[in-house]
């Protein structure tokens, strides 16, 4: 069967390029001829294509006509179904965060959407359109994603991977973990991105993050610890593994509070042991080989066949009609993803430069405190020296009005000497001492 998957970003690494790759390959596996086609390529693009899967820009590369296609956001459905129109098309939804990968509410477009949550699969339910939505489990390679040595009995390393979770409330995870002796590394945007997380997950006893970070860790035997910008749901165990699962390892199953204390004191109930119950969990309800399965089977059951439609015009049933009205819809759609990971990137510089003024106004403050302390010293010494500036003319005064009366009590004694009865007296003393001496 000639199997057509679709997005709009095959960039960098996510979770909706990761499911792509990993059912593309799987497919293939089953011996299935399986083509990506995809608006933005770059660095996943260029894995894809040195794992051996045909990667094209555009639809107008695809060549023959596909049996089936899937499509992971709506312009691109759009395209696909006005391009192919007799070929059924699986729409597999996302998330329930953006518009952008909700299904189309247009009629026909799509004939069913998978949804690997319960969490997706009730937002798609509560959009105008009624489509038959088929709940499926994330897949995961359980043989790319597997243990390459156990965790440590006392955690010493972990992973925070994720495009999402940054300033306090990473800051408030890494301050209480790092002061409890685990180093904590971060990978993914804004800061570095990877294309072999399972290598720096072996690498670490506890990964933290979200949804399909979740899993992969689990396959990897890994403790896996939710949490991420939306909440925090903790240690995934057995018992509370359906409930964080239903809800895509999201971070609001539970209602965990994010601080600091309850994070540091979350640290304490790590288990060894988990690593190998994760595992289990993964391989039991992960495994990507069964969920390529239920998707040949959902497309032989929509009505793909083993060859693909002839040609790659649109039917003559009123679909050619159809099909530059869903090329614009398409269109449009790309422009609203557009304008929305402009925002987004936009609020995320806000932030960054919010935090770079705050920080410049935090150093300002530090500043004019110290410069205010110093010329407060200043001022101090200055009044010292100038007390004591006084003190020391006032002294000096003193001493000077003590040396005048000095000199007029001795000009008065010279005085003194100059007249006759002084001279007489002396000169009648001397007489004396004369005689005295004889």
């Amino acid at each position: 069967m000639r199997i057509l998957l679709g997005t709009t970003g095959f960039a960098h690494p996510g979770g909706s390029e990761t499911y792509l790759l990993t059912m593309a390959q799987q497919l293939e596996r089953l011996g299935h001829d399986v083509v990506i086609c995809a608006a933005e390529l770059g660095a996943v693009a260029a894995a894809a294509e040195e794992a051996g899967l045909r990667v094209v820009g555009s639809v107008d590369e695809v060549g023959a006509a596909p049996a089936a296609t899937l499509a992971q956001d709506a312009p691109t459905a759009y395209e696909l179904a006005g391009r192919w129109p007799s070929a059924p098309l699986v729409f597999r939804a996302c998330s329930d965060v953006y518009d952008f990968q909700l299904p189309p509410e247009v009629p026909g477009v799509a004939v069913c959407v998978v949804a690997c949550t319960d969490r997706v699969a009730d937002r798609v339910r509560a959009t105008a359109a009624t489509h038959e939505i088929v709940r499926l489990r994330h897949p995961v390679d359980v043989r790319r994603f597997q243990p390459l040595r156990p965790i440590r009995e006392r955690p010493r390393r972990a992973l925070i991977l994720g495009n999402y979770l940054d300033g306090p409330r990473l800051e408030a995870l890494t301050g209480a973990w790092e002061a409890a002796g685990v180093e904590c590394l971060r990978l993914g945007r804004p800061a570095a991105a990877t294309l072999a997380p399972e290598i720096a997950m072996n690498d670490a006893d506890i990964v933290v993050g979200k949804a399909r970070v979740i899993i992969e860790a689990m396959a990897c035997g890994r403790a896996a610890y939710v949490y991420d910008y939306a909440g925090r749901d903790g240690w995934v165990t057995a018992g509370n593994y359906a409930a964080l699962e239903a809800d895509n390892f999201a971070g609001m199953a539970t209602g965990l509070g994010v601080d600091p204390a309850g994070l540091a004191a979350d640290l304490p109930a790590y288990d060894a042991a988990m690593g190998d119950v994760n595992r289990d969990l993964a391989v039991r309800h992960h495994h990507a080989g069964r969920h390529a399965d239920a998707l040949v089977a959902l497309f032989r059951r929509l009505g793909a066949g083993e060859v693909a439609p002839a040609g790659d015009a649109p039917a003559s049933n009123g679909a050619a009609s159809a099909a530059p009205r869903l090329g614009e819809l398409a269109r449009l759609g790309r422009r609203q993803w557009a304008s929305e990971r402009e925002a987004m990137n936009l609020r995320r510089e806000l932030g960054r430069v919010t935090d770079e003024r705050d920080a410049a106004r935090t150093a300002y403050e530090d500043a004019h405190a110290a410069l205010t302390g110093a010329r407060d010293d200043a001022l101090a010494a200055y009044d010292t020296a100038a007390a004591e500036r006084d003190l020391f003319r006032d002294d000096r005064d003193a001493w000077q009005a003590r040396a005048l009366l000095a000199e007029q009590e001795a000009e008065r004694l010279r005085g003194l000497l100059e007249t006759r009865r002084v001279r007489a007296a002396m000169a009648g003393g001397k007489l004396a001492d004369r005689m005295r001496g004889r």
